[in-house]
């Protein structure tokens, strides 16, 4: 009984206070707002313009479903001449719900302080605090609107490189510069509001960009989405910021380009650095350029000495091997020999028209250079450039250049936008491709069925998936004097009566795996190729 009247007291105690606090505040707000004045009414502008997005234009994947991400960002507006227009006998109410309401967003949220001030005041709100506002209809100037503020906490998404473009900022012939002449005339999306006979705010003239011009890319999300999945998997924690790019082999269209952690530097492209040592996967070109210039037959043999070769950190000869075998064995000796018979100039021309040593996509600007690679010099030794030693490589380069032999012989510069769209992602404009021969249909064949041994009985039987057609290579190359080693897989694969090439970079592996096997791009990657695969393939 004694605890009862110490809670009533309690209640009538906090009751007095709220009291008080109401009659003062209908006391301040009733000599604030008794007597609007006839000078702010005469000054009103009766139309207002609010931009509802940081972007012009709109990006789509191949399917048509938006990429670009967006947080809502909640705001409400209080114009201070049609807002001093409030009369204690209509709005009341309304301003006391109001001020309680915006309290709890900014505890120093005051009328007083409001009635002294000109213009527009922002405030950003909760959703919560967004929708309480909308229901209060009566109060004069103040409205609400929803602005769409980019999500690029993973920065270096696809869709988020496009999407953080500074279109004043850009180098002319770079990626960025097409991007901007597609949008440069696009229209922000914005939404008018305008005040009724009343003073109170109604919206009209709402422009989503109906007229603009959008982009749609080559990307497939879905494919993007479930190779990320893969990348996530506890099985691939040890491994760093793994990339990968999946491409289709007769368009050349990047139908992912995904890694680990999207929001480091784009690893596919070579962000901030000059790429990549692609080992031998490298070996993937040499063989095709060998046979396509007619200097060996798949058959014709040649015998490893252990000159380069390696096992378990020791010199490793492997005896006298055909092409085929050496490919699938990945036989640095032979292919080392297979790079005098076909001599350095010979070796740069090929490689320079497959799209290395220079841009793919053409990214420019600081912080988002794209690589272009380092072309061996002579000096090298065409041994080592015959193994891929003494040249650097994006992964969009060399699945470029590898897509060529899976697409019969045929370069495609890998491409990343597929059309111009309009709102609702009807084409305005295709983009097309070009295409260049580089190595007869025979040479593709030859070389493809090489790749399908090396998943069958050679270095890379962990990349195989039952009833699929498929191969590969793998690649594991050290930087001098050992400090990083990559591990590769660059392969196809074929899909739904389509073929695909998918390459993988495990950057800077070290130790070993479970059975105490050192790290290489043979349990790297290539795993990471099977369950991305796998992956795609099921329902």
């Amino acid at each position: 009984m004694y605890g009862f009247k110490i809670n009533n007291k309690k209640s009538l105690a906090v009751g007095i206070v709220f009291f008080s606090i109401f009659i003062a505040l209908t006391i301040r707000l009733f000599f604030l707002m008794i007597k609007p004045t006839s000078t702010v009414q005469g000054e009103l502008e009766n139309h207002q313009v609010e931009y509802t997005s940081d972007k012009n234009y709109k990006i789509f994947d191949t399917n048509g479903e938006s990429l670009i991400n967006y947080k809502n960002k909640y705001v409400m507006v209080l114009d201070t001449k049609p807002f001093k227009l409030n009369n204690y006998e209509e709005t009341l109410q309304d301003l006391l719900a109001l001020n309680f309401i915006m309290k709890s967003e900014d505890e120093s949220f005051n009328f007083s302080d409001i009635m002294q001030q000109s213009g527009k005041i922002y405030y950003n709100i909760t959703k919560e605090t967004y929708d309480k506002i909308n229901k209060l209809n009566d109060i004069k100037g103040i409205y609400t609107y929803v602005y769409d503020e980019l999500d690029l906490k993973e920065s270096w998404r696809v869709e988020n490189i496009i999407a953080s473009i500074d279109k004043d900022n850009v180098e002319e012939g770079s990626f960025e510069s097409e991007v901007v002449s597609i949008i440069q005339d696009n229209k922000r999306p914005t939404t008018g509001f305008y005040l009724d006979d009343k003073s109170i705010y109604r919206t009209n003239e709402t422009n989503s960009g109906v007229n603009n011009k959008n982009i749609r890319l080559t990307i497939d999300s879905s494919m993007s989405d479930k190779i990320r999945d893969v990348l996530k998997d506890d099985s691939f924690s040890n491994l760093d910021n793994v990339g990968v790019v999946l491409l289709e082999a007769n368009t050349g269209k990047i139908r992912a380009m995904v890694q680990k952690d999207e929001s480091e530097a784009n690893v596919n492209l070579g962000i901030g650095q000059l790429g990549f040592e692609p080992g031998s996967i490298f070996k993937i070109l040499t063989e095709a350029i060998a046979l396509n210039e007619g200097l060996v037959n798949v058959t014709d043999t040649f015998t490893c000495n252990g000159n380069i070769c390696t096992n378990s950190g020791k010199s490793y000869a492997h005896g006298t091997l055909t092409v085929n075998k050496a490919f699938e064995v990945s036989c640095n000796d032979i292919f080392a020999k297979l790079g005098q018979l076909i001599g350095y100039e010979n070796l740069l021309k090929y490689t320079t028209n497959l799209g290395l040593y220079n841009k793919v996509l053409g990214l420019a600007g600081e912080n988002r250079e794209e690589a272009v690679g380092v072309m061996p010099k002579l000096t090298d030794g065409v041994s080592n450039f015959a193994i891929g030693q003494c040249v650097t490589v994006t992964p969009l380069q060399i699945a470029g250049a590898v897509n060529a032999i899976v697409n019969d012989g045929i370069y495609i510069k890998p491409s990343l936008i597929e059309a111009i769209v309009d709102d609702d992602n009807n084409v305005i404009e295709n983009i097309q491709n070009e295409e260049n021969r580089i190595f007869t249909s025979t040479t593709s064949k030859l070389v493809k069925n090489s790749m399908s041994n090396v998943i069958t009985n050679g270095t890379g039987t962990a990349a195989k998936v039952d009833g699929i057609i498929q191969g590969g290579k793998t690649g594991t190359a050290t930087g001098e004097g050992g400090a990083t080693t990559h591990g590769w897989f660059a392969g196809y694969f074929e899909l739904d009566n389509k073929l695909y090439t998918l390459v993988i970079v495990a950057p800077n592996i070290n130790g070993v795996d479970e059975n105490g096997t050192e790290l290489a791009g043979g349990n790297t990657a290539a795993p990471i190729y099977r369950e991305i695969i796998k992956a795609l393939i099921s329902e």
